[in-house]
């Protein structure tokens, strides 16, 4: 009896023994597949996992979903989904599909399933009709489709690459057409999203066309507050984020085991005015508004060298930029000049300029995500103030200010806007200044959009540029938007991540399939 006892106490023991050693090479599995996992804190919530909504979360961060057409780094075309296109005539596009790709069912990746795929994004997002401007699709094969458009546009290529128009497989939907998730042929798929916190979590696709992922683990967690991302990426709860406060940089720099990359990127810091009323559609007052900008000193104590000063929408180097422009370089002397000039004085000596007995009062609105915008608004609110100026500041959630915009009761706001979410000279004049487009900012002028017409229509890249550039000098004229200063992305990552290579027609960031984790 008592060998029975001591028999039943030593296969305990062995069986406990052989739970945690069990237990540990567990522990040491997860430890080494935590290697080829990349925790990304990302700047924005997520609300929508729809690519039709949301492409450049699936597409350039989640990388689930693709476009037809990809883009270089110096923003010329490169095939994507599709491998030729072709100018039938004025209004008619032949696409060759690239074949022997599947979707993550498993499903191929013909022109039936793209046929769905855009006309459904068309119907959830307007703006994809707006710059594709696809009016039918037809299909002759598996791997060819003609497109109808409304007007001839000779960016129509370029247009199939806005993140809208990313490809998704009709099983992405539920029968009542109501996504599911989104089902792309990119080199990761989605495996878990929390609607509640906005988590994803996505899995290496085995089957993808392309090169292979070398990581085998994607997360992305939803870190709108500048400061939060830094801590957390400083607390080792994420590995890789962008734009923390600017002001932290170098002491991020510094941290043991964290490296940071500035990068430029094609987005200016813009300040649009509302010109349908006063004192914005008075061009003088918004010409002394931007000289009274010190934009090198913005750039250099505010932004700490993550941007440069802006002339004109498009950042220096991209090939349609008007590099002839001069800008408004600082000058509180001109600014007092052209206030005086439109009528506004300080009659009653308080420091703020006045007319017909009203000071010159201004809201300005801004969002805090992006770290630069809060700080740039205080520089802003100092600078008018030399000027007679007084600039009250509103922080609010991006989604808030464009709600407020919308009643017409407002002054100013101040955003980063990406001026190549479609690498064409026209998508960003486009968007912001054609009549059509702008009745936010009421800005208003048939040459320009004559020139934007004409940009549009033409194949010929060179006229394109020259179109551009022509615009580009009329909006230095009559100064519609104040530009600010050229984007600039930090980039902050634990420094065991490799080949990341920041790319310039990023519109955030963008990871490939080459970025991966040192043992």
């Amino acid at each position: 009896m008592i060998k029975r006892k001591i028999m039943f106490i030593v296969v305990c023991i062995l069986m406990t023994i052989s739970v945690l050693l069990t237990s540990g090479c567990g522990v040491k599995k997860e430890n080494k597949d935590s290697n080829k996992k990349l925790v990304v804190g990302e700047m924005w919530k997520i609300d929508s996992i729809d690519p039709s909504t949301s492409g450049t979360l699936t597409t350039e961060k989640a990388m689930i979903t693709e476009t037809l057409v990809g883009v270089k780094e110096n923003f010329e075309l490169k095939p994507g989904l599709a491998t030729e296109w072709k100018r039938i005539d004025a209004n008619t596009w032949s696409i060759v599909l690239r074949q022997g790709v599947k979707f993550h069912d498993g499903t191929p990746m013909d022109g039936e399933a793209v046929k769905w795929s855009l006309m459904r994004a068309i119907a959830v997002n307007p703006q994809v009709q707006t710059f594709t401007k696809i009016k039918s699709i037809e299909v002759e094969n598996d791997h060819t489709l003609k497109i109808t458009t409304t007007a001839p546009t000779g960016d129509f290529p370029a247009s199939l690459h806005y993140m809208g128009a990313s490809v998704i497989a009709p099983s992405s939907v539920d029968k009542a057409g109501k996504l599911i998730k989104p089902i792309g042929t990119g080199p990761f798929m989605l495996e878990q999203f929390e609607a509640s916190t906005g988590d994803m979590e996505m899995a290496k696709y085995k089957d993808y066309w392309g090169t292979p992922a070398k990581l085998e683990k994607l997360e992305i967690r939803p870190l709108p507050d500048p400061n939060t991302r830094a801590l957390a990426l400083e607390k080792g709860e994420i590995d890789f984020t962008c734009d923390p406060p600017y002001n932290e940089l170098e002491r991020l720099g510094k941290e043991k085991g964290l490296k940071v990359e500035l990068n430029p990127t094609a987005r200016t810091y813009i300040v649009e005015m509302n010109l349908k009323k006063e004192p914005f559609n008075d061009v003088r007052v918004r010409k002394a508004l931007s000289y009274a900008i010190d934009r090198e000193s913005i750039t250099k104590h505010v932004l700490f060298g993550c941007g440069t000063p802006a002339k004109g929408p498009f950042m220096p180097g991209m090939a349609w930029t008007n590099e002839n422009l001069k800008g408004y370089p600082y000058s509180p002397g001109k600014a007092k000049l052209l206030l005086e000039e439109a009528g506004w004085k300080d009659t009653d000596g308080d420091g703020i300029i006045d007319k017909n007995g009203q000071p010159l009062k201004i809201t300005l609105m801004t969002y805090p995500q992006r770290p630069g915008l809060p700080p740039m608004a205080q520089a802003l609110q100092d600078q008018f103030k030399q000027a007679g100026i007084d600039l009250k500041i509103e922080i609010m959630e991006n989604s808030a200010m464009s709600q407020v915009a919308s009643t017409g009761k407002w002054d100013m706001k101040m955003s980063a806007f990406a001026t190549a979410m479609i690498p064409t000279p026209s998508y960003h004049l486009q968007v912001l200044y054609y009549s059509e487009n702008n009745k936010l900012i009421g800005y208003n002028n048939a040459k320009v959009d004559q020139l934007i017409d004409e940009c549009v229509a033409v194949d010929d890249q060179q006229k394109k540029y020259e179109l551009s550039k022509q615009v580009q000098q009329i909006l230095e004229d009559e100064v519609p938007v104040l530009p600010i200063a050229y984007y600039g992305v930090a980039a902050v990552m634990n420094s065991k991540i490799e080949n990341f290579v920041f790319n310039p027609t990023a519109h955030d960031y963008m990871l490939t399939t080459e970025v991966g984790i040192k043992e």
